[in-house]
C-alpha cells in the first residue's frame, strides 16, 4: 500500500513532496485490505490533499476483510456519499458513490457558469466464473444510481472482473459507454494477468464506464503501475487506469 500510494503521488500526479497538491482529482482503490486501511488515513500527502471515503471500514459490507476506498481532492466540493451492498454477492462486494459539484463552462462571457453534480462510483464486481450471474445485476444497480434525476453525469470505475462471454455486453445492456475505444481483445487495454502470469489468460478486467449525456465526456484511460515492484514483489496484480472527465458547455 505504501508503494502504491507513493507511485500515485510521485509518478501519476507528479507531486514530489507531501505539500504539493495535485490537480482536482479522485482516486478509486479496490480490494484494500482492512489491515492497511489506516495506512491511507495516516499518509501525509493523503491527509493534506484528500478526503477519504468511507471514513472507516465499518461502512464496508458486514464482515468484509477488504473493500473500496475513494480519495477526493480537497479542492473538489463533495455534496454526498453513500454505498450499496450487493445483496447477491457471496464475496461481500459493494459500490461506493461520491457526488461532487463542478462548474460547467458558460456559453458566453456574460452568462454565469452552471453548477452541476457529477456522481462517481467505485466498485469491485463479483469474481470468477461463478459470479457471472451476479455481475450484470450489480452493474445494473450502479447504472441506475448514475442515472438518477439531478445527476449531470456519472462514472463507474474499478475491477469489473470481465472474464467471460456474458461480460461482453453488460456495458451496453445497462446503457453506459465504455471509455476504452479499442477492441475488447486489444492487449493494449488489458489490465490483469501479467503481474504475475498465471494459468488464467490476461484480460481487460478493469474498466471506466460513464453515462451518455450531452456535455459530459470521459477520455480513453491509460494504464499506470505497469511492471512496478517493491522488494521483488508486485505492488498490485492489476494495472491502474488514469483518465480525465470533462464537463463541457452544452450547445
Amino acid at each position: 500500500m505504501e508503494a502504491a500510494l507513493r507511485h500515485i503521488q510521485q509518478v501519476v500526479f507528479e507531486c514530489k513532496t507531501p505539500s504539493e497538491r495535485p490537480e482536482p482529482c479522485c482516486v478509486l482503490l479496490q480490494e484494500v485490505d482492512v489491515k492497511v486501511y489506516t495506512m491511507i488515513l495516516n499518509h501525509e500527502w493523503i491527509q493534506r490533499c484528500f478526503l477519504v471515503v468511507p471514513s472507516s471500514t465499518d461502512h464496508w459490507p458486514y464482515r468484509a476483510t477488504y473493500g473500496n476506498v475513494t480519495l477526493i481532492s480537497r479542492t473538489l466540493p463533495v455534496c454526498g456519499a453513500f454505498t450499496i451492498d450487493f445483496g447477491n454477492s457471496d464475496m461481500r462486494r459493494n459500490a461506493l458513490f461520491v457526488d461532487i459539484k463542478l462548474a460547467a463552462p458558460p456559453p458566453a462571457d456574460h452568462v454565469p457558469s452552471r453548477i452541476v453534480t457529477i456522481r462517481l462510483a467505485n466498485t469491485h464486481l463479483e469474481s470468477l466464473p461463478m459470479g457471472a450471474r451476479a455481475r450484470p445485476v450489480q452493474m445494473s444497480l450502479i447504472a441506475e444510481m448514475l442515472e438518477e434525476d439531478g445527476i449531470h453525469g456519472g462514472v463507474v470505475a474499478g475491477d469489473m472482473n470481465a472474464i467471460g462471454p456474458s461480460d461482453l455486453t453488460i456495458t451496453q445492456d445497462v446503457g453506459l459507454a465504455d471509455a476504452w475505444q479499442g477492441d475488447h481483445d486489444d492487449e493494449d487495454g488489458y489490465t490483469w494477468g501479467y503481474q504475475p502470469r498465471c494459468k488464467f489468460p490476461p484480460g481487460r478486467l478493469d474498466k471506466v464506464l460513464f453515462t451518455i449525456r450531452d456535455g459530459f465526456e470521459v477520455d480513453q484511460p491509460e494504464r499506470v503501475g505497469v511492471g512496478k515492484k517493491i522488494g521483488g514483489n508486485w505492488i498490485s496484480d492489476h494495472y491502474g487506469l488514469v483518465t480525465s472527465v470533462h464537463v463541457d458547455r452544452e450547445e
